[in-house]
């Protein structure tokens, strides 16, 4: 063979693809353990599921199966244990946070885990029995146990055993070994499935189950309190444990209260029992009590309603005039109002026949403030108190019942809008009905109907709300004329009359739909509500004859 003459040595890279070769035959083979270890695990925690609905004098077959099946799980560890010991791919599957080799990879202590929650619960349940005798039931095996316990799967006392010959907890040195998280991890597990075995344990009938799962389960909390646990994934799953000791204990109580369990001392401290209930005496007997009549009250209007008697005739009492507010600002604003629409409405008049639809959309906001404002600072709210109220005192504070007023204005004044634009389509209907514009215009006719139901139907919500008996006379025009009923009727029939002049062949500009409408609308409404609240007409009903 010729000598290499190079400057790299060839074996170099065939002693690393040997390696490399050795270590995905490594890895192959622990990836081919973890499958049958994985499929073992789910065959043990399938057998041992099956105890929450076997009864516990039942329940040794099941034990004994569980008990084959953490035989197979340990026969796989022990094999694990040999390949990632004695190869040096072990150290590589270490996780970077760990500065010893007392930790395990990921990639299979989900499964250690899994074999020592069955070995935790079949041991607790009664199982693995040790030279042939029964193991004491709910007892908790120690860490270090794993490593020495021996698993029967015969009752008979000299079948073969099988050790779980695994290091715990190691230092010195870096092998496959059972971590202390590993250990802990493993017993909440087996707290959370205790607590579903105390509800199942109720539904089988067995009582005393319940008593000594809690019991364990508050000895295990106590333990783990004991630990200072870092912010990770044990110290997470950790704060479960109080709301499964919650769980139990809401058992244990639920059983108590119904004497399903046997407590200490309860039969000393019964002072009765269910054949010899205590004599109830009635405390009320033979006592006739009268109480008084509340009167009833309209929720709208906050009125007193007189229930008519059987022989009175049903004659429904007429109703009074609105009053405005006894305050000097509600005087001042009452005579302001008519003249600022009115001048408003003046100064945007000829913007109104130029472009009608930015014109009539722009000044809805003006418009509506106004009709909030007059309303708010005159007019009573549906419901409310007309009483006047004393000024208040300079550092005197504001009742409850003035509070209560504010709150309620606020809420009428919203509810009022919400029903006059809800009126809007209805509005634009009767338009059309009277002849406007049905395929054409449809903004010019929505616009305007808006206006209309600010002028004339938000006043009336306001001060009446939805009371069908003011409703009805406002309706048929029989009800007592004032200012913003007077107001409504003026608007009405201004923008009827404002129709008037659109068919006429004047040929001037401001005979286009809706401009004499609004105009006709607007004046109307300050000629009605003037009308309305001065003592010519004010009171005074419609009358057909």
């Amino acid at each position: 063979m010729a000598e290499n003459t190079g400057m790299v040595d060839p074996k170099i890279f065939e002693d690393l693809q040997t390696k490399i070769d050795e270590d995905a035959e490594v890895r192959d083979q622990i990836k081919a353990i973890l499958q049958t270890l994985e499929r073992q695990c789910r065959n043990a925690q399938s057998v041992l599921s099956r105890a929450h609905s076997t009864p516990a004098a039942h329940l040794q077959p099941v034990l004994e199966s569980a008990e084959k099946a953490i035989k197979e799980e340990v026969d796989s560890i022990g094999k694990l244990s040999s390949i990632a010991s004695n190869s040096p791919y072990y150290k590589t599957l270490k996780s970077r946070s760990s500065a010893n080799g007392g930790r395990y990879n990921g990639i299979w202590t989900r499964d250690v885990q899994n074999v020592i929650f069955a070995i935790l619960l079949c041991g607790w349940l009664g199982g693995l029995t040790k030279d042939g005798k029964p193991a004491e039931f709910s007892q908790l095996r120690k860490l270090e146990k794993y490593s020495k316990a021996s698993l029967q799967t015969s009752p008979k006392p000299r079948s073969t055993n099988s050790a779980f010959a695994v290091p715990v907890n190691l230092k010195d040195r870096d092998a496959f070994h059972i971590s202390i998280e590993e250990y802990l991890l493993s017993l909440i597990s087996l707290i959370e499935e205790l607590s579903r075995l105390a509800i199942n344990s109720v539904t089988l009938g067995d009582y005393q189950r319940p008593l000594q799962i809690s019991q364990f389960v508050k000895d295990l909390h106590a333990g783990f309190q004991i630990l200072n646990l870092k912010n990770d994934v044990l110290r997470r799953r950790s704060d479960s444990i109080k709301y499964n000791v919650k769980k139990i204990e809401d058992i244990v109580y639920d059983l108590s209260l119904r004497n399903l369990v046997t407590r200490p001392g309860a039969a000393a401290t019964s002072s009765f029992t269910t054949r010899n209930p205590p004599k109830i005496i009635p405390l009320i007997q033979n006592h006739n009590f009268t109480t008084p009549e509340m009167p009833l009250i309209d929720p709208v209007t906050m009125s007193t309603i007189t229930p008519a008697s059987p022989g009175s005739p049903s004659k429904s009492p007429k109703s009074q005039p609105i009053q405005s507010l006894p305050s000097d600002v509600a005087r001042i604003v009452t005579h302001l109002h008519p003249a600022l629409l009115a001048s408003a409405y003046y100064f945007r008049f000829s913007s109104l026949v130029e472009e009608p639809v930015p014109t009539l959309l722009h000044s809805l906001l003006p418009v509506a403030l106004l009709q909030i404002v007059y309303s708010v600072t005159c007019l009573p709210s549906a419901g409310s108190n007309t009483k006047h109220v004393k000024k208040l005192k300079p550092g005197e504070k504001k009742r409850a019942g003035e509070t209560s007023e504010i709150v309620n204005k606020i809420f009428t004044t919203v509810f009022a809008l919400v029903l006059s634009s809800t009126a809007v389509p209805a509005i634009a209907a009767l338009q059309i009905l009277f002849g406007a514009p049905f395929t054409t215009h449809i903004e010019h006719t929505l616009l305007s109907s808006a206006h209309i139901s600010l002028l004339t139907l938000f006043p009336l919500f306001y001060v009446h709300g939805v009371d069908t008996q003011r409703w009805l006379e406002i309706a048929s025009l029989h009800a007592p004329i004032d200012e913003v009923f007077g107001a409504a009727i003026g608007a009405l029939l201004g923008a009827w009359l404002g129709a008037v002049p659109i068919p006429l062949d004047w040929d001037r500009e401001w005979q286009k739909w809706p401009v004499t409408v609004i105009t006709g609308a607007y004046g109307g409404y300050v000629v009605g509500k003037v009308l309305g609240g001065s003592g010519l007409v004010r009171g005074k009903r419609i009358e057909f004859e």
